[in-house]
């Protein structure tokens, strides 16, 4: 874990991998925001607490409860869809398409510039990421997020039909495309809206959860 966390010129935690909840390997699903947000802050020889908080949700609300609660919609909207699938028996790996953390999705143009280096190396965090735990199924959330990643994936994706672009149509119509593993394991891609609008309950994402529960 150390490595994806640590922006080794400066020795200082730069980096937010993933969150959930336990052991990530058992994790088939991913949820992939554009940018890591909120910023959670961790202090000198902190890391490894920090590794920990990442797996272990106590923890990290005992750490960090006031940037949680500061956190955008698309946040907290993730945590609720990981609770509607723990009630189907499933558990979420929640990531970026760039590991480096932000305090704010304003700060990203600004900080790809004046910290391109990490900036990178936050691109290369969630590629390895990926690789590691190879999930069955990845969710993209939001348009910037769909348009990023096909862009970064470009030669990896078999896409099942390009003429569908709207985000919300690709919600409706479940997988867009499929990608394999080195290993010759095969991922679903699918792309929703922003989770901030899917509310305690995803009423507004029928047809997404009921295509995600036909692929599980």
């Amino acid at each position: 874990m150390h490595q994806w966390l640590i922006a080794e010129q400066e020795n200082t935690v730069k980096f937010r991998p993933f969150l959930t909840k336990g052991n990530p390997y058992k994790s088939r699903i991913f949820l992939v925001s554009a940018n890591t947000v909120p910023q959670l802050y961790v202090e000198d020889d902190n890391e490894k607490f920090f590794a920990e908080a990442l797996m272990n949700r106590t923890l990290l609300k005992r750490e960090y409860l006031d940037e949680l609660n500061r956190a955008p919609r698309e946040f907290q909207g993730s945590l609720q869809f990981e609770e509607w699938l723990e009630k189907r028996g499933e558990s979420l790996l929640y990531t970026a398409l760039n590991a480096y953390q932000l305090a704010s999705l304003d700060d990203a143009k600004w900080t790809k510039q004046e910290d391109a280096e990490d900036y990178a190396r936050g691109e290369e965090i969630f590629q390895e990421v990926l690789e590691e735990f190879q999930p069955q199924i990845l969710i993209l959330q939001g348009t910037t997020a769909f348009t990023q990643f096909k862009k970064q994936f470009a030669e990896s994706l078999i896409i099942y039909n390009p003429a569908i672009t709207k985000v919300q149509s690709l919600e409706e119509a479940g997988p867009f495309a499929e990608m394999h593993f080195a290993s010759g394991k095969k991922m679903l891609v699918f792309v929703t809206r922003s989770m901030g609008y899917f509310g305690h309950d995803g009423a507004k994402f029928e047809k997404f959860k009921e295509n995600l529960i036909k692929a599980l």
